[in-house]
């Protein structure tokens, strides 16, 4: 009895215990389980990407990099083959064989015969050399290594074009990113009045025509968001594409509108309007530092850094490098050799030398030929040097509109959108004015804030042609570092 009152008395004693830290384990649980979600949704969630290391990615894995890349190791190969010298060439040779004598005794084909009637079977070695003259390997070679370099600027050309195609696709992506945020706060605000002239609406203070209006401003505000959600979403693919990862899956917040695709139905229906976890794939804003240098200085730039003005420059070095590995090819190249003869029990040694009877005609026709592609060279030197100076022309231009049309858009511009929308609000609520005029400000509104984003877009847009026009980069135009994520306008 004892025994068993003890034991009911630890069972009563435990369970006491157990009750008084359940509260304890719960909260423990509750608190792993909300670590482990937020933590597999740090994992969910994508890696912002910033321009530079885009850029980054850009030179290490833009394809059309690569194939260039390649094109510079293929003529470092060539230059490797034009630098060899001919090699000679061995030659062993059986003539005289009596073939009835050979056939019926092999053995003896090579045994000198006592009938003068039968020609002794002959074996001889010959060793040639081409030797060439009128320096033809140093041209040969000085013409290969202007060509590797003309691939190189090849290859520079091409990074820089695919740079500022990437630099585009990133800016017109943040341009529809903050718009998105602009229209996305509109559409909150429409959303809340839309359910205030609702409860007005149940209640009989207010007639049914202005919750239509909102309805129809509702609905146009959700299409321009699905519109600049799609437009996200193709700035951001060929964002991927330019660095690489074009064959890859599209990032989980770009996902929507994947299976929009796939599924044939409106973006809207998958995505929430007010959810800004879709737009962030891509780190930065639309601000890039202004320009320092002069027109001048611009142009210089330009004729100094353009990969494309210098490898056609290249292309032309190399044409008159061929033109006088052409004009060499008349001088006549001696072929030099030993011979050893073994002619029945007799051996026998001998030199050659061999000298064409005549190389102008062949050389004449290399020389016109070389000539004619050195003036298509010169003319296509020419004609990239004017692209490149209109390029700059374009580009300076570009750049002086944008910058004054940004300057329009100071603080007074926003400060003013945001009180006349705020009159407008106040004054509807307080009967003075209708929903006409609250829409047509609030229109105002929205109109200028994504104006301003345009021209701030389109500035940046300006800097970086201006970058690509010059082949430079915006630290030596600007006079300081620039920031796609930084900085303040001129």
């Amino acid at each position: 009895m004892r025994r068993s009152a003890r034991r009911l008395q630890i069972q009563e004693t435990t369970m006491s215990r157990l009750r008084s830290l359940l509260p304890c384990i719960v909260a423990g649980a509750v608190l792993a389980t909300a670590a482990r979600g937020r933590a597999q949704g740090a994992l969910d969630r994508p890696t912002q990407l910033t321009l530079q290391a885009a850029v980054d990615a850009l030179v290490a894995r833009n394809l059309s990099v690569i194939a260039a890349r390649y094109n510079v190791d293929l003529f470092r190969a060539q230059r490797v083959a034009a630098a060899l010298k001919p090699e000679p060439t061995v030659t062993f040779a059986a003539t005289q064989l009596t073939l009835p004598r050979v056939l019926a005794h092999p053995q003896y084909a090579g045994v000198a015969v006592a009938d003068n009637s039968v020609l002794d079977t002959q074996f001889s070695v010959d060793v040639e050399k081409l030797v060439e003259r009128g320096g033809k390997r140093e041209l040969r070679v000085a013409q290969a290594d202007i060509e590797r370099q003309a691939a190189e600027a090849r290859l520079g050309d091409e990074l820089r074009q695919q740079t500022f195609a990437l630099k585009q696709a990133f800016l017109s992506a943040l341009l529809a990113r903050d718009n998105l945020h602009v229209l996305r706060a509109a559409l909150g605000d429409f959303e809340r009045l839309q359910h205030l002239f609702a409860e007005r609406v149940d209640e009989g203070y207010t007639a049914g025509v202005d919750l239509r209006r909102i309805g129809l401003e509702l609905v146009d505000l959700q299409g321009s968001v699905t519109a600049l959600q799609a437009g996200y979403a193709h700035g951001v693919r060929d964002v991927l594409n330019l660095i690489g990862d074009g064959d890859k899956p599209s990032p989980s917040s770009l996902a929507p509108a994947a299976r929009a695709v796939a599924l044939d139905v409106p973006l809207s229906d998958l995505t929430d309007p007010f959810d800004d976890e879709d737009v962030d794939v891509l780190a930065g804003d639309l601000i890039v530092q202004p320009i320092a240098a002069s027109i001048e200085q611009v142009r210089a730039l330009a004729l100094e850094n353009r990969a494309d003005l210098r490898a056609a420059r290249l292309e032309l070095d190399a044409a008159e490098a061929a033109l006088k590995l052409a004009d060499a090819s008349r001088a006549r190249d001696v072929t030099v050799g030993g011979q050893y003869l073994r002619s029945g029990p007799d051996n026998a040694v001998g030199v050659a030398v061999g000298v064409p009877l005549s190389t102008g005609r062949r050389a004449d026709a290399a020389v016109a030929q070389v000539t004619a592609a050195k003036l298509q060279a010169d003319a296509r030197w020419r004609q990239v040097r004017a692209q490149v100076l209109t390029d700059v022309e374009k580009a300076i231009v570009a750049y002086r509109v944008s910058r004054d049309r940004l300057r329009l858009f100071d603080g007074h511009i926003l400060q003013q959108a945001s009180e006349v929308r705020a009159i407008e609000q106040t004054a509807y609520q307080e009967g003075e004015r209708g929903l006409l005029s609250l829409l047509d400000a609030q229109r105002a509104h929205n109109e200028t804030l994504v104006s301003y984003n345009e021209a701030r877009h389109a500035f940046a847009l300006s800097v970086y042609q201006l970058e690509s026009a010059t082949g430079t980069s915006t630290t030596r135009l600007a006079g300081a570092p620039s920031s796609a994520s930084g900085g303040s306008h001129d």
